[in-house]
């Protein structure tokens, strides 16, 4: 029989290559082989689809039946969910919040999804005569604000497809966008820029610019967006951008996200 030091040894070994695979599965935003895992663990396709199967019974990982991809399950999700709802978002996102409203003197907004709809949580308005008006509790939907687009945008592809095929495609002004291609393509551009832009889309004299807040495990739980009048928005849309990104990604880093690390404020 080995000494209890040994089986000590083994079964923490054991524990810390179980969750290292863990890890590695919460890092692949579209999952993980066992080719994937085993490549990058450094471990032989055996032992991680020995330890996998150890996870899958536990709870704590699941592998599609459609790509054979193992992705995060109930137990794994569940912790960083309480982890999340734990922290109190505006107040972690409010020193962000109003290092955006100062650098460009535009009302922004901090807002979460329910259904398909975006919900405002927080503002801060600029000094500027001419503002957007806007309350906290208002609803808007998703696809035609640039941070119901922003977290649309953020989901994994598969995902941000369905999604994006859920969406009531309303015309509300000339600028809406009201075709499913276009409105795909709109969201796989902003995923790529990192920020969504509404362009007068719910309101003709508006203008819109958000990206997403992303948890520990990488996916979209809220969005931010600076909003402004048209003329004044349209010449720095890009640069609004590179700042929403920015202030969402240092938000992102501090509820967990490690892929936004060097972002945290």
């Amino acid at each position: 029989m080995p000494a209890n030091n040994e089986v000590q040894r083994g079964t923490t070994r054991t524990l810390l290559r179980g969750l290292t695979l863990l890890e590695m599965i919460g890092d692949a935003r579209e999952g993980a082989t066992v080719t994937d895992l085993a490549a990058h663990s450094g471990l032989d396709k055996g032992t991680v689809s020995r330890l996998l199967s150890t996870l899958r019974e536990g709870g704590w990982a699941y592998q599609s039946p459609e790509d054979r991809r193992y992705r995060l399950a109930g137990k794994a999700l569940a912790l960083s969910h309480d982890y999340t709802n734990r922290v109190d978002l505006r107040a972690l996102a409010m020193p962000l919040l109003s290092r955006l409203r100062d650098e460009w003197n535009e009302t922004v907004h901090l807002g979460v999804i329910e259904g398909n709809e975006v919900v405002y949580v927080e503002r801060l308005d600029g000094t500027a005569s001419v503002q957007v008006v806007s309350i906290v509790g208002q609803r808007l939907p998703m696809a035609r604000t640039a941070m119901g687009k922003a977290f649309l945008s953020a989901l994994p592809p598969e995902e941000r497809e369905r999604r994006a095929r859920e969406q009531q495609l309303v015309r509300r002004t000339e600028r809406t966008i009201t075709d499913p291609a276009e409105f795909l393509a709109d969201l796989v551009a902003s995923a790529k820029r990192g920020y969504a832009v509404d362009q007068e889309e719910n309101d003709p004299e508006i203008i819109c610019v958000g990206s997403a807040v992303t948890d520990v495990t990488g996916r979209p739980i809220a969005t931010l967006s600076v909003s402004g009048p048209s003329y004044r928005m349209r010449r720095q849309i890009a640069t609004v951008g590179k700042s929403t990104s920015a202030a969402a990604a240092s938000i992102s880093a501090s509820l967990g996200d490690a892929s936004k690390a060097e972002h945290r404020a």
